[in-house]
């Protein structure tokens, strides 16, 4: 069962069965949206497309009746119940051409909450499917009990069918009857016709839109519009939808659900670099996997070389929030001069190293549990601190001190590192050790690469621990820590080494971890540099860490004492 129906009231049982009947059987979801419709349901649809009679068949009165039971708990999901059935009843590879991907419970509710639409104002919705976020406001709006009447709605959408389905579940829910659903291609809209709609007194005050999801292949002749757009030629049919609702209605706030590969293409990076000239953005990463057909959220996940994934597509819901008028005015000039205008390199001012590779973590890496058996709990010879081998993302804060280390320490992860002096000889050890040695030979960690190349084979080189962190691969953009616990790293992190020492005061730091976090999101917007992967991973390598800008002007933002690194 799709995650398209979970966090609602669906019964789904009957609303199963139903989509069995429907299967690739794009006919039949019609006639059940027929049948489902009042006359009022055409009137809401501009450019209303001729639709057939409906034909009455032994089935049909047994079909309608599992879509009423399914959706009766709460009439709100029905657009969710609509999207459950146009997946059944279309063919998977028409839907694929299409981009069609729809927004699931959750996502929706976040989507129109982050948009934050006012009494009076108006929204617009490209590519409106089944009406999922206009009944997902609907019911925020009953729920607050405000008064629809005093919002304004219209949907874009190309499908008749789905055209239909919105406007079906806009009746549904007896929403106003300025509600409406516009049947055409939303490339072709223009301003006008969107302004005798609603009206010449209105405009639209927002955009909301999860766009078709069609890369710029599967296009066909699209180049005329691309060149209209100043869109470069590898643009997807998203990019499409963003630069033609800034065409629409430059002043408004617009939340988009975009694929995550924008970040990590050179479309995708100059067209957000532009929109970052007229808009603040505020983003989350979602994805989906598509092969299950599930929604899932990313504010949780392990950082660490094991990440693999079936993820096919991943998203970013965006909100782009015109900024204000002293924002996009020029700044001030400063008085620091040229210094302003230049940038340096992150390797003028620190190294950045791999993190400590154990041959076997397995082995090497233990918990508390593990360390009190062999004796050495207690004892700062044998061990040193370190950074667990798998870690969710959200766990490394701008600051990691030594509560956050004990916090994982605490939960039973492996937070030491076995470190054997290669000067102490086998027999000089715990005899506990020893022991332990003897069955890692016989599990043949001692025949690893990395292990056969240390004499003797256990004992690891041990580092210093670097002053920042960096969760070099990762979903979504990484990010740089401040390692106040000054603990080790593996090599699921790299580290960052200042070639100056430690500013005096964490704070100092912790700023500097900050800076280094902004600087990376605009360097990664602008140039997609990183090695890009299926599912919205990010990898760095040391060396194109190293090469990252980092800005004077942001410098000065910072204590003289930290930017004398940056220029000396």
């Amino acid at each position: 069962m799709p995650l398209l129906l979970d966090e609602t009231s669906i019964d789904k049982g009957p609303l199963s069965t139903l989509a069995k009947l429907l299967s690739q059987d794009r006919e039949a979801y019609l006639q059940l949206l027929l049948d489902i419709s009042r006359k009022t349901t055409f009137n809401r649809i501009v450019r209303c497309p001729t639709y057939p009679v409906r034909t009455v068949t032994m089935d049909l009165e047994e079909r309608t009746g599992l879509f009423r039971k399914g959706v009766a708990p709460n009439p709100y999901d029905i657009s969710f119940a609509l999207a459950f059935l146009y997946e059944a009843s279309e063919e998977m590879e028409r839907r694929k051409n299409n981009g069609q991907y729809f927004t699931p419970p959750y996502v929706a509710k976040k989507a129109t909450v982050c948009l934050d639409l006012r009494p009076g104002q108006t929204l617009l919705d490209p590519g409106c499917g089944t009406g999922i976020f206009p009944l997902t406001l609907l019911k925020g709006l009953e729920e607050k009990a405000e008064d629809p009447a005093s919002f304004g709605y219209l949907g874009v959408e190309t499908d008749p069918l789905l055209a239909l389905s919105t406007a079906v579940s806009l009746d549904w829910v007896g929403a106003p009857e300025s509600w409406q659903v516009l049947f055409s291609n939303y490339l072709k809209v223009g301003a006008a016709e969107i302004k005798r709609i609603i009206g010449e007194k209105k405009e639209i005050n927002a955009i909301i839109s999860n766009p078709p999801f069609v890369r710029f292949h599967r296009l066909g002749e699209r180049a005329e519009l691309a060149t209209e757009l100043r869109l470069p030629r590898f643009s997807g049919l998203h990019s499409f939808f963003l630069a033609h609702s800034l065409r629409l209605a430059r002043g408004s706030r617009m939340l988009f659900i975009l694929p995550l590969e924008m970040n990590g293409t050179r479309y995708g990076a100059t067209q957000l670099g532009q929109l970052r000239s007229m808009f603040r953005l505020e983003n989350e990463i979602i994805y989906r996997d598509e092969r299950r057909h599930e929604w899932k959220s990313l504010k949780s996940h392990e950082i660490s070389l094991d990440m693999h994934t079936s993820i096919r597509h991943a998203w970013n819901l965006i909100l782009f929030k015109p900024l204000s008028r002293v924002e996009t005015e020029p700044p001030i000039p400063s008085r620091i001069g040229n210094m302003e205008k230049t940038t340096v390199c992150m390797n003028s001012f620190a190294n950045v190293h791999r993190g400590i590779s154990t041959g076997a973590n397995s082995f090497f890496v233990i918990n508390d549990e593990l360390a009190k058996d062999l004796g050495v709990l207690d004892k700062t010879t044998y061990l040193k601190k370190i950074m667990p081998t798998k870690i969710a993302k959200e766990r490394i804060k701008v600051v990691f001190d030594h509560d956050d280390w004990q916090s994982l320490r605490n939960e039973g992860k492996s937070c030491w590192l076995l470190s054997l002096p290669a000067k102490t000889a086998e027999n000089d050890l715990p005899s506990r050790i020893r022991q332990y040695l003897r069955e890692g030979e016989r599990l043949g960690v001692h025949r690893t690469p990395t292990c056969m190349n240390r004499k003797p084979w256990y004992s690891i080189r041990i580092p210093q621990a670097p002053d920042l962190f960096f969760t070099y691969i990762s979903r979504g953009f990484p990010k740089f820590a401040y390692n106040k616990a000054q603990v080790h790293n593996l090599t699921n992190l790299l580290g960052v080494y200042l070639k100056s020492p430690a500013a005096p005061f964490d704070y100092h730091m912790q700023e500097l971890a900050e800076l280094l976090n902004v600087e990376l999101a605009d360097w990664i917007n602008r140039k997609a540099v990183g090695r890009m992967y299926k599912g919205g991973i990010i990898k760095f390598e040391p060396r194109d860490l190293e090469k990252m800008p980092v800005s004077s002007t942001a410098l000065c933002k910072i204590d003289m004492r930290i930017k004398r690194w940056f220029t000396s």
